[in-house]
């Protein structure tokens, strides 16, 4: 459903991430490296000079570097693990210092180098160490795999075969009729017994392309019983309702990365080796009982495995979460692309804050992209979702620059005029970070536009190309090209359809908005306008009280002040008298995120503000009426569709949001109801550029701004007085459009691979110059192919679509039912001297080729394995 709920781990994560001190003041940092570096000088023979810190340091670190130089039996004490673990993330200030490896902490300090100055020493240290960017990508254990997967396969069909044809042969000639039957029976048994397969020989699907989905929020929510036991189900949210139907409708199984602050890896190794160990369980201390805990959930998500997707889960330490998701992602990210900069929370007005929480943020994003990169294989798609990981790509595309990677940002990106100048250290890295990516979708073209505008203005080096054919913005930065895109998130119909269609929802719709005291004791005529959403201040719900506070009171309550009272009476109470007594709020606002103090302190006031409304707003004649039903707890998916299907009016008014997937939701299920919506909804924007809120045609009620109270309580007033008959025409409109374009249709569209840069655009050839450019595309898209066959690497679907579309044009651009091309050979009419500037050409060769190339690509993607020689010119 469209109500996100917060999605807790085995391990409780601080609910602090301001309060926990600086790492900047341990004192005997400096005492270690010093202790480590002499240990080392003493093992290599040189002696300890009596100095101060730093010119110690100096001298210990010469040393080390002469010593290595040699090449002699001591060089490789003096890089000792110990001195580079204690001294790198010393120097760097962003240690990993929860047992990690020195290598580790090495390449993530290269990583936070590049993320904050915009460089690329990790990808050149890959390149002079290629050794090192194999084992982070486990190059090897995935080619062992793949061959090894591959062998089994062809040995099962084979052995298939063989075993086929010597029981036709044999046994059928001395069976009857019955014993043929039993014979056959065993013979299939045995043979799925061992394994058999069924296919060609050379049956490739393990090699098909793969969706890896990393995203903060799992698409599962895990809850320990009481027996100790873990339940592990299908999550809610916004986020889970659109990756989920993607991931269980992908074929072969794709894999999902989520981020649970599970295990402090200080403490794995020695939990692993207590836990091979029965008898020593009963000594566990409280913290090492909960790694031990956090053990078995990690076998429960291991062995999870829904429909077509696995689960794969990241180690992160709790405090790096903690000041990850609950410090930059929530107090930062969150309301500054929400452009709501009063709820950037006050202490990253501190540099020094600022700065460590950064770090932990770049530290969990490397976790997530080396993850993501080591379960991934060269034809796999990897797709980020949202502001939690918006550095991945940077990371990942580092250490294997062949990486498919997509990026999809789920909320808006309209970050405050401050955000590029106040809070620098974030903001220059993320907005290069998502340049890094192969492709990157928005919900909104303002969204879009906004962050192409802030590429232009503080990243004038990077090139912009807009393609109005494809509404396709490309950016070219330091050598990495990026597509951006615009795709609206949508719902999957059928999940709330097969239930709205039960004839028991359509009960139970009717016994919430009368029996339930929704309008029990309302009056004749009134409507039930239902909201439900996060409890989250992005989402209007302060703004959303105050307007209908003042919608149904009337001048007999007089608790404003006598100024303030004067104006609303005149303008708006006195004029609507007749709606108090009738119409019915229920707003559902689920709880969460209430660690961070800037949800806190709006959700208290807003259900302050809730029992001031039930307390001060009476009617005289239905005493038992009350105008406001407010919930902070969720509704099951079942009880939703049935308040879906109760409400008169759907209520969804954020003062910004990404999509607003409830109000998708609301009107797919209740085409007879009618739909308020603020212009801060992702969904307003793609219904009204869609032409259903014109002048001539409003299909929704529109708040222009949620903050102008007496607009908003007037918008209210015009929803409720509609005309039932208008109120399903608009609803049916809606209704049928939202259905024509589903889940199915976003998720298809962004994994599209024919909107990319990489692809050859279909083009009308009309000079020389055109085909010749057109040429050379298809040269490089053939050496590309040659490259990938050669190295055994599967074919990536943009090689098809490039020459498929190189092929058309040239097919279209040609003289009627001919191969001959007519083309300008000068961008001017006629030259100086006033000769023909055209020329014909014969372009059967090339569309040979073409078609040849096409059907090479069709062939290595196929079973056969015969009559490759057709392919090869020996002339």
């Amino acid at each position: 459903m469209g109500v996100e709920t917060e999605v807790r781990s085995s391990s409780p994560v601080p609910e602090r991430p301001f309060q926990r001190p600086l790492r900047g003041g341990d004192s005997d940092a400096l005492e270690r490296v010093k202790e480590s570096c002499a240990r080392i000088l003493s093992r290599i023979n040189v002696k300890v000079p009596a100095s101060g810190d730093e010119d110690f340091l100096t001298f210990a670190t010469n040393a080390c570097c002469a010593e290595w130089k040699l090449r002699q039996q001591n060089s490789e004490i003096a890089l000792k693990v110990a001195f580079w673990k204690i001294a790198v993330p010393l120097v760097y200030d962003s240690d990993l210092s929860f047992g990690t490896k020195f290598r580790d902490s090495l390449l993530f300090s290269l990583a936070l180098y590049d993320v904050n100055n915009s460089k690329n020493r990790l990808r050149e240290l890959y390149a002079a160490v290629p050794g090192v960017r194999q084992s982070m990508l486990g190059v090897h254990a995935k080619r062992f795999g793949e061959k090894y997967r591959h062998i089994q396969m062809v040995r099962s069909r084979a052995n298939s075969r063989m075993s086929s044809r010597h029981g036709s042969m044999e046994d059928l000639l001395a069976l009857d009729n019955d014993a043929i039957d039993d014979g056959g029976s065993d013979g299939a048994s045995e043979g799925l017994s061992t394994g058999t397969g069924v296919g060609g020989l050379t049956n490739t699907s393990h090699h098909k392309q793969r969706v890896i989905n990393v995203s903060n929020a799992p698409p599962v929510s895990i809850q320990r019983k009481g027996s100790g036991c873990w339940e592990i189900k299908q999550g809610s949210g916004g986020l889970v309702s659109c990756v989920d139907p993607v991931m269980s409708d992908v074929h072969p199984p794709s894999t999902n990365s989520l981020g649970l602050p599970l295990i402090k890896q200080a403490r794995a190794g020695e939990i692993f080796h207590v836990l091979e160990e029965n008898d020593k369980k009963q000594e566990l201390t409280d913290k090492e009982q909960l790694v031990e805990r956090d053990m078995s959930l990690l076998s429960v998500l291991h062995d999870y495995n829904k429909t077509n997707y696995q689960l794969n889960p990241v180690f992160v330490s709790q405090e790096d979460y903690n000041a990850y998701y609950g410090g930059i992602s929530n107090g930062l990210l969150w309301p500054a692309l929400h452009n709501l900069a009063e709820y950037i929370v006050k202490e990253y007005d501190d540099p020094a804050t600022l700065r460590e929480h950064w770090c932990a943020y770049v530290r969990v994003n490397y976790q997530f992209g080396i993850n993501a990169a080591r379960n991934s294989r060269p034809q796999d798609f990897i797709w980020i979702h949202d502001y939690h990981l918006m550095l991945t790509g940077q990371i990942m595309r580092s250490l294997d620059s062949n990486l498919e990677v997509g990026f999809f940002l789920h909320i808006p990106f309209q970050p405050p005029a401050n955000f590029m100048t106040k809070y620098k250290l974030v903001a220059d890295p993320i907005l290069r970070g998502i340049l890094r990516f192969t492709k990157v979708g928005f919900q909104t073209h303002r969204d879009r536009e906004r962050y192409v505008q802030m590429v232009r203005e503080y990243i004038p080096r990077a090139r912009v190309h807009y393609d109005t054919r494809i509404d396709i913005f490309t950016i070219t930065y330091e050598g990495w090209t990026c597509s951006l895109g615009v795709f609206p998130v949508s719902i999957k119909n059928e999940d709330f359809l097969s239930i709205a269609n039960e004839p028991q929802c359509a009960i139970e719709a009717q016994e919430i908005k009368q029996e339930a005291s929704v309008l029990a004791h309302s009056g004749e005529g009134g409507c039930f306008f239902f909201s439900v959403e996060r409890f989250d201040y992005t989402k209007g719900i302060m703004e959303k009280l105050k307007a209908w506070k003042r919608y149904p009171a009337s001048q007999s309550y007089r608790y404003f002040s006598n100024y303030f009272f004067s104006i609303c009476s005149s303008r708006f109470f006195e004029k609507h008298p007749e709606r108090k007594g009738l119409d019915v709020l229920y707003q559902v606002a689920v709880t969460n995120r209430r660690a961070v103090e800037s949800y806190k302190k709006y959700q208290d006031s807003c259900l302050a503000l809730a029992k001031e409304i039930n307390d001060t707003i009476k009617c005289d004649t239905n005493p038992e009426w009350k105008p406001l039903r407010f919930e902070t707890d969720g509704l099951p998916r079942t009880r939703l569709v049935a308040h879906y299907l109760a409400m008169d009016i759907g209520v969804v008014t954020p003062s910004k949001d990404g999509m607003n997937l409830v109000a998708k939701e609301m009107m797919v299920c209740n085409p007879a109801a009618s739909l308020v919506l603020s212009s801060g909804a992702g969904t307003e924007v793609q219904l009204g550029n869609a032409g259903f809120y014109s002048e001539d045609k409003k299909c929704y009620h529109r708040v222009d701004d949620i903050a102008d109270t007496e607009n908003f309580a007037e918008v209210f007033y015009r929803a409720a007085t509609e005309e039932r008959a208008v109120r399903r025409e608009h609803g049916g409109r809606l209704n049928q459009f939202l259905k024509s374009h589903d889940i199915d249709e976003w998720s298809t569209a962004f994994l599209d691979p024919s909107w990319t840069h990489e692809v050859i655009r279909p083009c009308e050839i009309k000079q020389i110059a055109d085909f010749y450019m057109l040429m050379a595309q298809t040269a490089q898209i053939r050496r590309q192919i040659v490259e990938v066959v050669l190295k055994g690497m599967p074919i990536r679907p943009h090689f098809a679509l490039s020459l498929e579309n190189a092929k058309n044009s040239l097919e279209n651009s040609c003289i009627s039912d001919s191969n001959r091309l007519v083309l300008e050979t000068t961008s001017h009419p006629e030259d100086a001297d006033g000769a023909n500037t055209h020329a014909t050409f014969d372009i059967t060769d090339e569309l040979t080729e073409l078609q040849k190339d096409l059907a090479f690509l069709s062939f290595i993607q196929s079973d056969e394995t015969n009559n490759v020689e057709q392919f090869i010119d020996v002339s």
